[in-house]
């Protein structure tokens, strides 16, 4: 299944403009970065465990240079994570499993 994340552009990074975008539950996750004063983009995932090739197609989607970025979701692989730093954008989860996308899929087989 391919989480498709929400595009919302334009936020100031501060906490109630945070929380507008990404909803309450993730605010309270969201640590804020002194280097950007306002997101271009947000990336909203929906509920479920984001994967490596997910975060690359939908940043991959964006026009490039592109401003601050955050991706929010509820929990990301290592390698999606590893894609969000190699572009130089901001995460924010409810959890860190430390799912990797080999187990995770592992984990999704006979489901």
């Amino acid at each position: 299944m391919t989480l498709k994340p929400s595009v919302i552009r334009d936020v100031v990074a501060d906490s109630p403009s945070i929380k507008k975008a990404i909803g309450p539950k993730l605010a309270k996750q969201f640590s804020a970065n002194p280097k950007v004063a306002k997101y271009e983009f947000i990336l909203k995932f929906p509920d479920g465990v984001v994967t490596g090739r997910a975060a690359s197609h939908a940043l991959g989607k964006l026009p490039i240079p592109r401003g601050p970025t955050l991706l929010a979701g509820v929990d990301f692989t290592v390698e999606a994570t590893k894609v969000a730093k190699a572009q130089a954008c901001d995460v924010v989860s409810l959890r860190e499993f430390g799912w990797t996308d080999a187990a995770y899929a592992a984990s999704r087989i006979g489901r």
